[in-house]
């Protein structure tokens, strides 16, 4: 994890905390391979992932998380624990990820709950894809 400033030792945001119109830009490592999402939709558990090429069922990911207003990013490693790679993603069944977090810290998991709660996902219908 990267903190949000060299003089810091806490993630707490320095900045203002995002607009929740804005997504959070999500780059994701399956191998050797890059892809690219973005994600309103999370908890200090795991998040949705919409993207246009998705990782398969059950494989692991490294995720590099980019907030807006953030200086620096967020890393954190997951599990993917639903996929939809058909379709033109609707509301119901979105074109995307759903990737569980594994191992993340105590304080990297507070900022992501923190998070959630300004973008209005906490407790949102979408957690069933990631939890």
């Amino acid at each position: 994890m990267k903190e949000q400033d060299s003089n810091s030792s806490s993630c707490k945001p320095k900045e203002p905390l995002p607009d929740r119109k804005t997504p959070c830009e999500v780059t994701f490592f399956l191998g050797d391979q890059t892809f690219r999402g973005t994600s309103i939709h999370f908890s200090d558990h795991g998040m949705l992932v919409q993207c246009k090429d998705p990782a398969p069922l059950n494989a692991k990911v490294r995720l590099v998380l980019q907030f807006p207003g953030f200086k620096n990013t967020l890393e954190l490693n997951g599990e993917v624990v639903w996929t939809n790679i058909h379709g033109a993603g609707d509301s119901l069944a979105p074109k995307g990820m759903g990737v569980k977090f594994s191992n993340i810290e105590r304080d990297l998991e507070r900022l992501m709950a923190e998070l959630a709660t300004q973008y209005e996902s906490f407790g949102s219908v979408y957690s069933c894809y990631y939890t």
